[in-house]
């Protein structure tokens, strides 16, 4: 990472910090990660990445960034209120779309009617990478990101086999201790949702790659994720119906946040269960108590 270069950054020292700045109405277009670091001379710093999930990269990205920034650093006030200064936030852009992908800075986004006045823009420069299936970078690094970023290409190009093969084959220099057995269940459930290959093609590979042990194991959690998601969706499905047929025989007004979790985190049975009360009960409270 550039931000390594001039050994301004103690790589150890990487500590996650706040949960996200990315408003909910953008979750789906981005999440991000705040992580915070040691400088040069024992400098608190901050590094912040912002995760890009459209499928076109955002022309204007840098202002979602400053932002973000500005948000950061008033937390950084509220949490040292004596302070006179403002660490140092180093922002990385990740992109993963389909085209490849760049980023403006906010200077080159300035109509500027004469270059003197750019001193009055808060311009700022940002790292960005990008991960689309069009980019000429190499995927490096440990097995685990080059598992992580492979599954991201093919998540842009479904049909590309020579990806799928790419991933098995990382799958199969993967140990065999728990904690990679389950996320190598996790990762072939994905392959599954988001490639474009026959299942039994998919299920031949894995065959003549992986080792006998890693094969049953990597098909046995598949199934019992697909059926687990399975579930998940019936629940939804009927969910759905439910609070339809509630809001009808009772009246919108009469949902709040309450009902809508307990409604959520339902059982089917339970669902069922509510709902051949429906009929009977005179109030949406008849519906839920408990016999």
């Amino acid at each position: 990472m550039p931000i390594h270069r001039n050994g301004t950054v103690e790589q150890a020292t990487l500590a996650i910090t706040k949960d996200s700045f990315v408003d909910k109405k953008q979750a789906s277009h981005y999440s991000d990660l705040l992580y915070q670091v040691n400088l040069t001379g024992d400098r608190p710093g901050l590094v912040y990445f912002l995760f890009e999930h459209k499928s076109y990269s955002d022309h204007f990205v840098c202002l979602q960034l400053l932002r973000y920034l500005l948000e950061i650093w008033e937390l950084y006030r509220k949490q040292h209120k004596s302070t006179k200064t403002l660490p140092l936030i180093i922002p990385i852009v990740v992109y993963h779309g389909k085209p490849k992908g760049k980023a403006a800075r906010l200077m080159e986004l300035i109509d500027l009617p004469n270059s003197c006045l750019a001193a009055y823009v808060p311009d700022f420069d940002l790292s960005f990478y990008d991960f689309s299936p069009d980019t000429d970078a190499a995927i490096k690094g440990e097995i685990w990101l080059r598992l992580v970023l492979h599954c991201i290409h093919v998540k842009n190009s479904p049909e590309d086999f020579a990806k799928i093969v790419q991933i098995i084959y990382l799958i199969s220099e993967l140990d065999n201790d728990a904690p990679a057995l389950q996320w190598m269940g996790i990762i072939f459930h994905y392959l599954i949702r988001v490639v474009d290959i026959e299942p039994d093609v998919l299920q031949d590979l894995v065959t003549q790659s992986l080792s006998a042990g890693k094969e049953e194991m990597l098909m046995t959690v598949a199934e019992r994720l697909e059926k687990r998601g399975e579930a998940r969706g019936e629940s939804k499905g009927r969910n759905a119906i439910l609070s339809r047929l509630l809001a009808k025989r009772f009246g919108q007004d009469n949902f709040d946040i309450s009902l809508q979790e307990r409604l959520r985190n339902a059982t089917p049975e339970q669902l069922d269960h509510w709902a051949e009360r429906i009929l009977d009960a005179k109030t949406l409270e008849e519906v839920f108590e408990e016999q």
